[in-house]
């Protein structure tokens, strides 16, 4: 125990060397150490890029809904009777959800865990609808 108070004595006497005398009101800068560690910013690029020449289009886009009239005639060739439509192709997948446990009424205590959902969904494929 002495020894403890011996070491925080030092310490105390250490610091108020280094605080020195300080006035009413006058405030200190606190100065810090660069952080090693810090990222720097990345560089500003030395010409603006170009304008691109065409617009630019993502790699892929959903399709989203057909258009309100379904089946529009295209006549592709004269021997070629039929037109473009779309359908509608119903999927279902299983996704797991997780369900909390809970205690049942006799006093059961009932472990949460995933359980298997089936959902289900769709989509409109492009289908030729041959006119003979």
């Amino acid at each position: 125990m002495r020894t403890l108070v011996v070491l925080a004595s030092l310490a105390l006497l250490g610091l108020s060397g280094h605080l020195g005398p300080v006035a009413a009101g006058e405030l200190r800068p606190t100065v810090l150490a660069p952080n090693p560690f810090a990222m720097t910013p990345p560089p500003a690029p030395l010409t603006p890029p170009p304008a691109p020449s065409a617009p630019v289009r993502p790699p892929h886009g959903h399709p989203g809904r057909p258009p309100l009239v379904t089946a529009t005639p295209v006549i592709s060739a004269p021997c070629c009777a039929g037109y473009w439509a779309y359908q509608w192709v119903p999927t279902a997948y299983t996704s797991y959800v997780w369900v909390p446990g809970y205690v049942t009424a006799e006093g059961a205590m009932i472990g949460g865990g995933y359980q298997p959902q089936i959902l289900g969904g769709g989509y409109y494929q492009l289908v030729w609808v041959n006119g003979y």
